[in-house]
Protein backbone atom coordinates (compact mmCIF):
# COMPACT_ATOMS: atom_id res chain seq x y z
CA UNK A 1 0.00 0.00 0.00
CA UNK A 2 1.43 3.37 -0.93
CA UNK A 3 2.27 5.79 1.86
CA UNK A 4 0.08 8.50 0.33
CA UNK A 5 -2.94 6.21 0.67
CA UNK A 6 -2.10 5.44 4.29
CA UNK A 7 -1.61 9.12 5.05
CA UNK A 8 -4.98 10.19 3.65
CA UNK A 9 -6.79 7.42 5.52
CA UNK A 10 -4.81 8.09 8.68
CA UNK A 11 -5.52 11.80 8.83
CA UNK A 12 -9.26 11.07 8.67
CA UNK A 13 -8.91 9.17 11.94
CA UNK A 14 -6.02 10.84 13.79
CA UNK A 15 -4.39 14.30 14.01
CA UNK A 16 -1.33 13.64 11.83
CA UNK A 17 0.55 16.19 9.76
CA UNK A 18 2.88 15.66 6.79
CA UNK A 19 5.96 17.88 7.19
CA UNK A 20 8.41 16.85 4.45
CA UNK A 21 8.90 14.38 1.61
CA UNK A 22 5.60 14.60 -0.28
CA UNK A 23 7.33 13.01 -3.30
CA UNK A 24 8.36 10.10 -1.08
CA UNK A 25 4.75 9.29 -0.24
CA UNK A 26 4.56 7.29 -3.48
CA UNK A 27 6.64 4.58 -1.79
CA UNK A 28 4.96 1.36 -0.80
CA UNK A 29 4.75 0.53 2.91
CA UNK A 30 5.34 -3.09 3.83
CA UNK A 31 4.84 -2.83 7.60
CA UNK A 32 5.09 -0.52 10.62
CA UNK A 33 7.70 -0.51 13.34
CA UNK A 34 8.58 1.36 16.56
CA UNK A 35 12.21 2.45 16.93
CA UNK A 36 13.70 4.25 19.93
CA UNK A 37 17.32 3.29 19.39
CA UNK A 38 19.78 4.27 16.65
CA UNK A 39 21.21 0.77 16.38
CA UNK A 40 17.77 -0.72 15.68
CA UNK A 41 17.44 1.56 12.64
CA UNK A 42 20.08 -0.55 10.90
CA UNK A 43 18.02 -3.74 11.11
CA UNK A 44 14.94 -2.76 9.12
CA UNK A 45 14.19 -4.48 5.79
CA UNK A 46 13.13 -1.33 3.97
CA UNK A 47 9.75 0.26 3.21
CA UNK A 48 8.61 0.21 6.84
CA UNK A 49 6.76 3.21 8.28
CA UNK A 50 8.65 3.99 11.50
CA UNK A 51 7.28 5.58 14.66
CA UNK A 52 9.30 7.13 17.48
CA UNK A 53 8.62 9.03 20.71
CA UNK A 54 12.29 9.83 21.35
CA UNK A 55 12.03 8.34 24.82
CA UNK A 56 15.58 7.00 24.63
CA UNK A 57 16.98 9.93 22.64
CA UNK A 58 19.76 12.26 23.69
CA UNK A 59 18.95 15.74 22.46
CA UNK A 60 18.04 17.16 19.06
CA UNK A 61 21.03 15.63 17.26
CA UNK A 62 19.68 12.15 18.03
CA UNK A 63 16.56 12.67 15.91
CA UNK A 64 18.62 13.91 12.95
CA UNK A 65 20.87 10.86 13.18
CA UNK A 66 17.80 8.62 13.35
CA UNK A 67 16.30 10.16 10.21
CA UNK A 68 19.63 9.84 8.38
CA UNK A 69 19.98 6.19 9.41
CA UNK A 70 16.40 5.40 8.38
CA UNK A 71 16.85 7.08 5.01
CA UNK A 72 20.07 5.14 4.39
CA UNK A 73 18.23 1.90 5.15
CA UNK A 74 15.30 2.72 2.83
CA UNK A 75 12.59 3.23 5.42
CA UNK A 76 9.22 4.33 4.05
CA UNK A 77 9.07 7.30 6.40
CA UNK A 78 9.04 8.44 10.04
CA UNK A 79 6.17 9.53 12.29
CA UNK A 80 7.38 11.53 15.29
CA UNK A 81 5.14 11.40 18.38
CA UNK A 82 5.80 14.91 19.73
CA UNK A 83 5.43 15.43 23.46
CA UNK A 84 7.57 15.23 26.60
CA UNK A 85 10.58 13.64 24.85
CA UNK A 86 10.53 15.51 21.55
CA UNK A 87 8.88 18.87 22.09
CA UNK A 88 9.18 19.90 18.47
CA UNK A 89 10.94 18.67 15.37
CA UNK A 90 14.19 20.60 14.81
CA UNK A 91 14.62 22.64 11.63
CA UNK A 92 17.75 20.64 10.75
CA UNK A 93 15.64 17.47 10.66
CA UNK A 94 12.99 19.09 8.45
CA UNK A 95 15.69 20.42 6.13
CA UNK A 96 17.18 16.94 5.75
CA UNK A 97 13.74 15.52 4.99
CA UNK A 98 13.09 18.15 2.33
CA UNK A 99 16.48 17.70 0.68
CA UNK A 100 16.17 13.89 0.51
CA UNK A 101 12.40 13.55 -0.11
CA UNK A 102 12.19 11.64 3.15
CA UNK A 103 8.67 11.41 4.53
CA UNK A 104 8.45 13.03 7.93
CA UNK A 105 5.16 13.23 9.80
CA UNK A 106 4.14 14.61 13.17
CA UNK A 107 1.55 13.25 15.59
CA UNK A 108 0.73 14.74 19.02
CA UNK A 109 1.42 12.91 22.28
CA UNK A 110 -2.23 12.49 23.30
CA UNK A 111 -2.83 10.07 20.40
CA UNK A 112 -2.72 6.45 21.55
CA UNK A 113 -0.16 4.82 19.30
CA UNK A 114 -1.61 1.38 19.95
CA UNK A 115 -4.77 2.55 18.19
CA UNK A 116 -2.74 3.94 15.29
CA UNK A 117 -0.79 0.70 14.95
CA UNK A 118 -3.97 -1.33 15.00
CA UNK A 119 -5.55 0.87 12.32
CA UNK A 120 -2.56 0.82 9.94
CA UNK A 121 -2.01 -2.90 10.48
CA UNK A 122 -5.61 -3.49 9.45
CA UNK A 123 -5.12 -1.46 6.27
CA UNK A 124 -1.94 -3.35 5.36
CA UNK A 125 -3.41 -6.76 6.10
CA UNK A 126 -6.52 -6.00 4.04
CA UNK A 127 -4.32 -4.85 1.17
CA UNK A 128 -2.17 -7.99 1.38
CA UNK A 129 -5.27 -10.19 1.48
CA UNK A 130 -6.55 -8.44 -1.64
CA UNK A 131 -3.21 -8.84 -3.41
CA UNK A 132 -2.99 -12.52 -2.48
CA UNK A 133 -6.51 -13.08 -3.81
CA UNK A 134 -5.72 -11.39 -7.13
CA UNK A 135 -2.43 -13.29 -7.56
CA UNK A 136 -4.14 -16.60 -6.76
CA UNK A 137 -6.88 -15.90 -9.32
CA UNK A 138 -4.36 -14.86 -12.00
CA UNK A 139 -2.32 -18.02 -11.40
CA UNK A 140 -5.44 -20.14 -11.82
CA UNK A 141 -6.28 -18.30 -15.04
CA UNK A 142 -2.75 -18.90 -16.36
CA UNK A 143 -2.08 -22.46 -15.22
CA UNK A 144 -5.52 -24.03 -14.63
CA UNK A 145 -7.85 -22.43 -17.21
CA UNK A 146 -10.04 -25.51 -17.40
CA UNK A 147 -10.72 -25.57 -13.68
CA UNK A 148 -13.80 -24.38 -11.85
CA UNK A 149 -13.59 -20.89 -13.42
CA UNK A 150 -13.71 -19.54 -9.89
CA UNK A 151 -10.89 -17.18 -10.79
CA UNK A 152 -13.33 -15.22 -12.97
CA UNK A 153 -15.63 -14.45 -10.04
CA UNK A 154 -12.67 -13.74 -7.78
CA UNK A 155 -11.27 -11.15 -10.19
CA UNK A 156 -14.70 -9.55 -10.58
CA UNK A 157 -14.88 -9.26 -6.80
CA UNK A 158 -11.65 -7.25 -6.86
CA UNK A 159 -12.89 -4.85 -9.52
CA UNK A 160 -11.66 -6.51 -12.73
CA UNK A 161 -13.79 -6.66 -15.85
CA UNK A 162 -12.91 -10.15 -17.11
CA UNK A 163 -13.98 -9.22 -20.64
CA UNK A 164 -11.22 -6.59 -20.85
CA UNK A 165 -7.76 -7.40 -22.21
CA UNK A 166 -5.05 -9.30 -20.33
CA UNK A 167 -1.44 -9.43 -21.57
CA UNK A 168 1.31 -11.57 -19.98
CA UNK A 169 4.96 -10.56 -19.89
CA UNK A 170 7.56 -13.08 -18.70
CA UNK A 171 11.03 -12.21 -17.40
CA UNK A 172 13.36 -15.16 -16.82
CA UNK A 173 15.85 -14.81 -13.99
CA UNK A 174 19.25 -16.51 -13.69
CA UNK A 175 19.87 -19.16 -11.03
CA UNK A 176 19.46 -17.08 -7.88
CA UNK A 177 18.19 -17.82 -4.39
CA UNK A 178 14.51 -17.92 -3.47
CA UNK A 179 15.05 -14.84 -1.30
CA UNK A 180 16.53 -12.90 -4.22
CA UNK A 181 13.69 -13.97 -6.52
CA UNK A 182 11.17 -12.82 -3.92
CA UNK A 183 12.96 -9.51 -3.53
CA UNK A 184 13.10 -9.01 -7.30
CA UNK A 185 9.37 -9.69 -7.65
CA UNK A 186 8.62 -7.25 -4.83
CA UNK A 187 10.75 -4.48 -6.31
CA UNK A 188 9.29 -4.97 -9.78
CA UNK A 189 5.77 -4.87 -8.38
CA UNK A 190 6.52 -1.66 -6.49
CA UNK A 191 8.03 -0.03 -9.56
CA UNK A 192 5.57 -1.22 -12.21
CA UNK A 193 2.42 -0.58 -10.20
CA UNK A 194 3.40 3.08 -10.14
CA UNK A 195 3.20 3.24 -13.96
CA UNK A 196 0.49 0.72 -14.86
CA UNK A 197 -3.05 0.39 -13.62
CA UNK A 198 -3.84 -2.96 -12.03
CA UNK A 199 -0.69 -4.81 -13.05
CA UNK A 200 -0.25 -8.16 -11.29
CA UNK A 201 3.29 -9.39 -10.60
CA UNK A 202 4.20 -12.81 -9.21
CA UNK A 203 7.04 -15.31 -9.40
CA UNK A 204 6.89 -18.85 -10.77
CA UNK A 205 10.07 -20.93 -10.61
CA UNK A 206 12.70 -18.85 -12.47
CA UNK A 207 10.09 -16.56 -14.00
CA UNK A 208 8.67 -13.25 -12.92
CA UNK A 209 5.24 -13.07 -14.54
CA UNK A 210 3.57 -9.70 -15.09
CA UNK A 211 -0.03 -9.48 -16.27
CA UNK A 212 -1.09 -6.14 -17.73
CA UNK A 213 -4.79 -5.37 -17.53
CA UNK A 214 -6.80 -3.29 -20.02
CA UNK A 215 -3.66 -2.01 -21.75
CA UNK A 216 -2.36 -1.66 -25.30
CA UNK A 217 0.72 -2.35 -27.40
CA UNK A 218 2.55 0.74 -26.16
CA UNK A 219 2.04 -0.22 -22.52
CA UNK A 220 3.43 -3.71 -23.15
CA UNK A 221 6.58 -2.30 -24.76
CA UNK A 222 6.88 0.28 -21.98
CA UNK A 223 6.58 -2.43 -19.33
CA UNK A 224 9.51 -4.33 -20.86
CA UNK A 225 11.51 -1.11 -21.06
CA UNK A 226 10.88 -0.37 -17.38
CA UNK A 227 12.06 -3.87 -16.43
CA UNK A 228 15.25 -3.37 -18.47
CA UNK A 229 15.85 -0.04 -16.71
CA UNK A 230 15.36 -1.78 -13.36
CA UNK A 231 17.88 -4.43 -14.38
CA UNK A 232 20.43 -1.77 -15.29
CA UNK A 233 20.01 -0.17 -11.87
CA UNK A 234 20.68 -3.46 -10.05
CA UNK A 235 24.32 -4.47 -10.41
CA UNK A 236 23.84 -8.06 -9.23
CA UNK A 237 20.77 -8.85 -11.34
CA UNK A 238 20.84 -10.01 -14.93
CA UNK A 239 17.59 -10.99 -16.64
CA UNK A 240 18.13 -13.96 -18.95
CA UNK A 241 15.34 -13.00 -21.32
CA UNK A 242 11.93 -11.39 -21.59
CA UNK A 243 8.91 -11.92 -23.83
CA UNK A 244 5.31 -10.77 -24.08
CA UNK A 245 2.29 -12.72 -25.25
CA UNK A 246 -0.70 -11.59 -27.30
CA UNK A 247 -2.96 -9.01 -25.69
CA UNK A 248 -6.37 -10.70 -25.86
CA UNK A 249 -9.75 -9.61 -24.60
CA UNK A 250 -11.26 -12.03 -22.11
CA UNK A 251 -9.56 -13.71 -19.15
CA UNK A 252 -10.22 -17.11 -20.77
CA UNK A 253 -7.44 -16.37 -23.31
CA UNK A 254 -4.76 -15.55 -20.74
CA UNK A 255 -3.45 -19.13 -20.50
CA UNK A 256 -2.96 -19.41 -24.27
CA UNK A 257 -1.30 -15.98 -24.31
CA UNK A 258 1.05 -17.09 -21.54
CA UNK A 259 2.02 -20.22 -23.48
CA UNK A 260 2.79 -18.07 -26.53
CA UNK A 261 4.97 -15.78 -24.40
CA UNK A 262 6.84 -18.78 -22.99
CA UNK A 263 7.49 -20.14 -26.49
CA UNK A 264 8.64 -16.70 -27.60
CA UNK A 265 11.03 -16.63 -24.63
CA UNK A 266 12.57 -19.87 -25.92
CA UNK A 267 12.82 -18.42 -29.42
CA UNK A 268 14.65 -15.40 -28.01
CA UNK A 269 17.19 -17.69 -26.35
CA UNK A 270 17.86 -19.57 -29.56
CA UNK A 271 18.22 -16.30 -31.47
CA UNK A 272 20.25 -14.75 -28.65
CA UNK A 273 17.77 -11.89 -28.49
CA UNK A 274 17.03 -10.76 -24.95
CA UNK A 275 13.61 -9.17 -25.49
CA UNK A 276 10.93 -10.26 -27.95
CA UNK A 277 7.50 -8.65 -28.16
CA UNK A 278 4.64 -10.65 -29.63
CA UNK A 279 3.30 -7.58 -31.41
CA UNK A 280 6.55 -7.27 -33.39
CA UNK A 281 6.76 -10.89 -34.53
CA UNK A 282 4.84 -10.83 -37.83
CA UNK A 283 4.09 -14.33 -39.12
CA UNK A 284 5.45 -15.80 -35.88
CA UNK A 285 2.30 -14.54 -34.17
CA UNK A 286 0.24 -17.13 -35.99
CA UNK A 287 2.75 -19.91 -35.34
CA UNK A 288 3.17 -19.11 -31.64
CA UNK A 289 -0.56 -19.55 -31.02
CA UNK A 290 -1.11 -22.41 -33.49
CA UNK A 291 -2.86 -25.22 -31.59
CA UNK A 292 -1.37 -28.03 -33.72
CA UNK A 293 2.36 -28.04 -32.97
CA UNK A 294 2.84 -31.39 -34.71
CA UNK A 295 1.66 -29.90 -38.01
CA UNK A 296 4.22 -27.09 -37.71
CA UNK A 297 6.97 -29.59 -36.97
CA UNK A 298 6.04 -31.78 -39.95
CA UNK A 299 5.95 -28.77 -42.29
CA UNK A 300 9.33 -27.49 -41.10
CA UNK A 301 10.96 -30.90 -41.44
CA UNK A 302 9.43 -31.43 -44.89
CA UNK A 303 10.76 -28.12 -46.18
CA UNK A 304 14.06 -27.89 -44.30
CA UNK A 305 14.83 -31.30 -42.85
CA UNK A 306 17.77 -31.93 -45.18
CA UNK A 307 19.33 -28.53 -44.37
CA UNK A 308 18.87 -28.93 -40.60
CA UNK A 309 20.41 -32.40 -40.79
CA UNK A 310 23.37 -31.04 -42.80
CA UNK A 311 23.95 -28.31 -40.19
CA UNK A 312 23.84 -30.84 -37.35
CA UNK A 313 26.24 -33.23 -39.09
CA UNK A 314 28.77 -30.68 -40.38
CA UNK A 315 28.44 -27.96 -37.67
CA UNK A 316 27.55 -25.38 -40.31
CA UNK A 317 25.21 -22.40 -40.02
CA UNK A 318 23.29 -22.79 -43.28
CA UNK A 319 19.88 -22.37 -41.62
CA UNK A 320 21.01 -19.05 -40.17
CA UNK A 321 22.43 -17.88 -43.49
CA UNK A 322 19.24 -18.86 -45.32
CA UNK A 323 17.08 -16.97 -42.83
CA UNK A 324 19.03 -13.73 -43.22
CA UNK A 325 19.24 -14.18 -46.98
CA UNK A 326 15.45 -14.49 -47.22
CA UNK A 327 14.78 -11.70 -44.72
CA UNK A 328 16.97 -9.33 -46.73
CA UNK A 329 15.03 -10.19 -49.89
CA UNK A 330 17.86 -12.23 -51.35
CA UNK A 331 20.56 -9.58 -50.88
CA UNK A 332 23.97 -11.29 -50.73
CA UNK A 333 25.66 -8.02 -49.76
CA UNK A 334 23.29 -7.29 -46.87
CA UNK A 335 23.45 -10.91 -45.63
CA UNK A 336 27.25 -10.77 -45.68
CA UNK A 337 27.22 -7.48 -43.76
CA UNK A 338 24.83 -8.71 -41.07
CA UNK A 339 26.66 -12.00 -40.57
CA UNK A 340 30.13 -10.49 -40.95
CA UNK A 341 31.08 -12.70 -43.91
CA UNK A 342 32.65 -11.90 -47.28
CA UNK A 343 30.03 -11.76 -50.03
CA UNK A 344 31.85 -14.52 -51.93
CA UNK A 345 31.43 -16.75 -48.90
CA UNK A 346 27.68 -16.10 -48.89
CA UNK A 347 27.47 -16.78 -52.62
CA UNK A 348 29.28 -20.09 -52.21
CA UNK A 349 27.21 -21.19 -49.22
CA UNK A 350 23.95 -20.20 -50.84
CA UNK A 351 24.94 -22.38 -53.79
CA UNK A 352 25.41 -25.29 -51.36
CA UNK A 353 22.10 -24.50 -49.65
CA UNK A 354 20.19 -24.57 -52.93
CA UNK A 355 21.81 -27.88 -53.80
CA UNK A 356 20.87 -29.41 -50.44
CA UNK A 357 17.30 -28.17 -50.83
CA UNK A 358 17.15 -29.45 -54.42
CA UNK A 359 16.44 -26.04 -55.92
CA UNK A 360 18.22 -24.52 -58.90
CA UNK A 361 16.97 -21.10 -57.82
CA UNK A 362 14.77 -19.68 -55.07
CA UNK A 363 11.61 -18.20 -56.56
CA UNK A 364 9.25 -15.71 -54.95
CA UNK A 365 6.95 -18.52 -53.83
CA UNK A 366 9.96 -20.47 -52.50
CA UNK A 367 10.95 -17.44 -50.39
CA UNK A 368 7.51 -17.25 -48.76
CA UNK A 369 7.34 -20.99 -48.10
CA UNK A 370 10.90 -21.23 -46.77
CA UNK A 371 10.45 -18.21 -44.49
CA UNK A 372 7.32 -19.80 -43.06
CA UNK A 373 9.17 -23.11 -42.60
CA UNK A 374 12.08 -21.36 -40.85
CA UNK A 375 9.63 -19.58 -38.53
CA UNK A 376 7.93 -22.91 -37.76
CA UNK A 377 11.28 -24.59 -37.09
CA UNK A 378 12.41 -21.80 -34.77
CA UNK A 379 9.06 -21.70 -32.97
CA UNK A 380 9.21 -25.44 -32.34
CA UNK A 381 12.86 -25.36 -31.30
CA UNK A 382 14.12 -27.45 -34.22
CA UNK A 383 16.97 -25.08 -35.00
Amino acid sequence: MRLIEIYHKLKDQFPVRLLTGSAGTLKRVRWIHMIEDLEAAGFINGNELIFTTGIAGRGESWLLKLVQRLHENHAGGLVVNTGPHIREIPEAVKKYGEEHDFVLMEMPWDVHLVDVFKYISGLLLDQEKRRAGIVSAMKDAVFYPGGSKGYREELKRYGYDTEKSFCPVIAELPEISEKDREETADYLEDMLSFYFRKITVFKFNQYIIMVLYDSGQEETADCCQKVKEYENSRELLQIEGMASGPNREGIEHLSQSYQAAERLLGLGKRRQQKVLLYDDMGVYQMLLTHPDKETLKIYAEHMLGALMEYDARHKTDYMRILRYYLETDGSVQETARVLNYHRNTINHRMQNIRQILGKEKISGRDKAELLLAIAAAETEGLC
